[in-house]
C-alpha cells in the first residue's frame, strides 16, 4: 500500500540472506542447527577471565571457537600506537582484526584497544574465527568468493552471535562489511527460525541497534506474509 515504509534492504539482498541461512543448515547439519542459541555476554557462554591481557584475549577467542565450533586458533595483539597518543584516540576500529589462513598454523591478530569494548572485541574475534569456519566452503557459499567477507559477517549471525554483530559496530562507529540494516534483517531471520522472542534480543541492545532490529522484525514478518 502507498503508506508502506520503504524496504530497509533490497529484495535481492533479502534473498541472499535467506539462501545463506538455508546453505548453513544444509552444510553444517541438523544437529548443529538445533544447537544454535542466541549467545549473550554472560557466564553461560563465556568462561574467560577479566582484563585486557593477551591471555584473556586468547580465552575469549577459545570460548567463541567452542561455540561456533571451530578449532582453537592462536591470537596475538597487533603492534599499534597506544590510544593515549593518537590524534583521534577514540577511533579504535580502523583495523579491528586480521586472519592469516594457514592449514597448519592459522593466526588471528587484533587491535588491543578493542578489548576496552568487550562486545566489539567479541564481534571482531567472531568474524576472524568465522574465516576459519568457512575457509573450506568459500566457493560453495551463495555468492561464492566475491562476497566471502559479507558471508563471513552474515554467518556470525547464523551461528548465534547476532547480538554482537549488531551492538559491536554500534559501539565503535564502524559498519563492517554488512550494513546495520542487513545485519538486523538477518538477525530477525535467525530469531524467527529458532523461535526466539525478539524482545529477548531487544532488551540487550542499545537504542540504535534495537531500532534497526525492531524494524527488521516487522519487515521480515511482512515479507513472510506477503502474497
Amino acid at each position: 500500500m502507498f503508506w508502506r515504509q520503504k524496504p530497509s534492504i533490497s529484495d535481492d539482498l533479502k534473498a541472499w540472506v535467506i539462501e545463506s541461512f538455508d546453505w548453513s543448515a544444509d552444510t553444517f547439519g541438523t544437529d548443529w542447527l538445533a544447537s544454535r542459541q542466541m549467545i549473550t555476554a554472560d557466564k553461560r557462554f563465556f568462561t574467560a577471565g577479566a582484563g585486557h591481557t593477551p591471555k584473556v584475549a586468547q580465552e575469549i577467542a577459545d570460548d567463541i571457537a567452542r561455540l561456533l565450533p571451530v578449532t582453537s586458533i592462536e591470537v596475538q595483539p597487533l603492534e599499534m600506537l597506544d590510544p593515549e597518543y593518537r590524534h583521534n584516540y577514540q577511533e579504535i576500529a580502523g583495523v579491528g582484526g586480521t586472519y592469516l589462513h594457514d592449514d597448519e598454523a592459522p593466526l588471528i591478530s587484533y587491535n588491543p584497544a578493542l578489548m576496552a569494548r568487550p562486545v566489539a572485541f567479541i564481534n571482531t574475534m567472531t568474524h576472524e574465527l568465522m574465516h576459519a569456519r568457512l575457509a573450506p566452503h568459500i566457493d560453495d557459499m551463495p555468492g561464492g568468493e566475491p562476497v566471502h567477507e559479507l558471508s563471513t559477517d552474515l554467518h556470525c549471525i547464523t551461528h548465534g552471535l547476532g547480538l554482537f554483530a549488531l551492538e559491536g559496530p554500534a559501539q565503535i562507529g564502524w559498519s563492517g562489511y554488512m550494513t546495520q540494516e542487513s545485519r538486523a534483517y538477518a538477525f530477525a531471520v535467525f530469531l524467527d527460525q529458532h523461535d526466539i522472542d525478539a524482545n529477548a534480543a531487544l532488551s540487550r541492545l542499545s537504542a540504535r541497534p534495537a531500532k534497526a532490529l525492531r524494524r527488521a522484525v516487522a519487515e521480515y514478518e511482512a515479507d513472510r506474509l506477503a502474497p
